[in-house]
């Protein structure tokens, strides 16, 4: 007697906004826009649901317009306040942000590569023998590079050559910086990759860019980010005032849902 087993495919939960149904294939087909996201079907139903409550809402205000898209863009714009940035807040923030004003820094670097992702703590002990035979005798620095670096650039004596923010990981990019100068750093760096003896030969220290020529790209950004929020913020009032069914928004935050509503 053979055993028979049979599969079932749970269908998804219905998609419903204040009693409006929402079809599946509407929702499948609006998938295709979300392939980066986790999960492209939820991402597009919390979408739907999103510009559904918005019609909605204009539907209620009895907004005319000449297509869907418009009657949203309109409702926004009445029951949206529109955000101001401040002098005041502009200046806070670049003082804070002191960093992400500077031309760049640059460093010359050469370095030497210990694989020790596996948390190999005997080819940890060796590198930490080897960072103290070059802290006596730097010019074996390249002798060694090409002996013992598991990088490729072991091949031209572990230069990197000069590089720049996002050109390296960032865990080896903060070293570079808190080091600031040129020589030996005194401490083996770690990384993704493992951990690094690092040579730099030559710094150039970035400078910061006056108030005044970011001044206007500041007080864009953080007048975008207020809108963003504020739109956000309108969204989910609109959420907790109605019923929704078959769809999940939690921690994930409010999807975009058309022209005017920013992205994540």
């Amino acid at each position: 007697m053979s055993n028979v087993v049979t599969f079932y495919s749970k269908k998804p939960q219905a998609v419903s906004v204040n009693g409006e149904i929402i079809s599946n294939d509407v929702i499948e087909a609006a998938a295709a826009q979300f392939l980066d996201a986790r999960e492209p079907r939820k991402a597009a139903a919390r979408s739907i649901a999103v510009r559904t409550l918005l019609r909605q809402r204009a539907q209620v205000l009895s907004i005319e317009a000449a297509d869907e898209e418009s009657a949203i863009e309109e409702l926004l714009t009445r029951e949206v306040p529109p955000t101001t940035v401040s002098d005041e807040e502009i200046r806070r923030y670049y003082e804070g942000n002191a960093e992400k004003f500077s031309n760049g820094d640059l460093f010359q670097v050469r370095h030497i590569l210990f694989d020790t992702q596996g948390e190999d703590e005997e080819l940890i002990r060796q590198a930490e023998g080897v960072l103290l035979q070059l802290k006596d005798n730097p010019d074996w620095f390249e002798k060694i590079a090409r002996e013992k670096s598991a990088c490729t650039s072991r091949e031209v004596g572990g230069e990197l050559g000069q590089i720049s923010p996002g050109s390296v990981v960032p865990e080896f990019w903060a070293a570079l910086v808190g080091f600031g100068s040129t020589g030996l750093l005194p401490h083996l760096v770690e990384s993704r990759y493992g951990h690094h003896i690092v040579q730099v030969d030559h710094c150039i220290k970035g400078k910061t860019l006056p108030f005044e020529l970011v001044e206007d790209k500041i007080r864009e950004f953080l007048a975008a980010r207020l809108e963003k929020l504020a739109y956000q913020g309108y969204v989910a009032g609109l959420i907790e005032q109605s019923t929704i069914k078959g769809v999940e928004f939690g921690d994930a935050g409010l999807p975009p849902a058309g022209q005017g509503m920013p992205a994540e």
